[in-house]
């Protein structure tokens, strides 16, 4: 499966420390795009910044919770891709980058450091929620909101997998 992502389209770099971000990494076995303290490299930008290139039939959606975030990944691999609300009234992706996010400018954020227990400082929260809230009316006013995520009636491509309980219990790790 293949993608791209424009580093050219509007966007905002952060890392989020959320349990949600961890516990997706850790459900497909893969820790490794998790930077020090856990944190998950995100470009915040816009649905058509994100194209699925080849491989769409590996396309796959999870789901945390029943109304967790949408959250792309390859079927083949466990790569993780990106999250999206779930529906594309709000277009927005948080494209998931590979450690240390090198190609999107700096580090903008760090949001939902929390978890971290005071090793991050909490920075540019309300800054990425603005931006992503701009980008978003932008989106809607070129209607440009599905993506590669979203059919035209706005339904996922993908129906997601919501985890079990148990499933979410244990990709929660040392998260909880």
């Amino acid at each position: 499966m293949t993608w791209s992502l424009s580093n050219s389209a509007p966007g905002r770099h952060v890392v989020c420390y959320c349990a949600d971000c961890q516990s997706f990494a850790r459900h497909l076995g893969h820790t490794e795009i998790f930077a020090p303290h856990n944190g998950t490299h995100i470009w915040q930008t816009v649905p058509e910044a994100l194209q699925i290139t080849g491989g769409l039939e590996h396309l796959r959606a999870l789901r945390l919770s029943p109304k967790g975030l949408m959250r792309w990944y390859a079927g083949c691999c466990g790569t993780p891709i990106a999250n999206t609300l779930a529906k594309p009234t709000v277009p927005f992706v948080g494209a998931i980058l590979p450690a240390p996010g090198d190609g999107f400018g700096p580090v903008k954020g760090h949001v939902n450091t929390a978890i971290t227990r005071g090793a991050v400082k909490e920075r540019g929260l309300h800054a990425a929620g603005g931006t992503i809230l701009l980008r978003a009316v932008g989106a809607l006013l070129r209607q440009k909101t599905r993506g590669s995520f979203f059919d035209e009636a706005g339904q996922p491509v993908r129906d997601p997998q919501v985890l079990t309980v148990a499933e979410r219990t244990a990709a929660r790790g040392a998260t909880a």
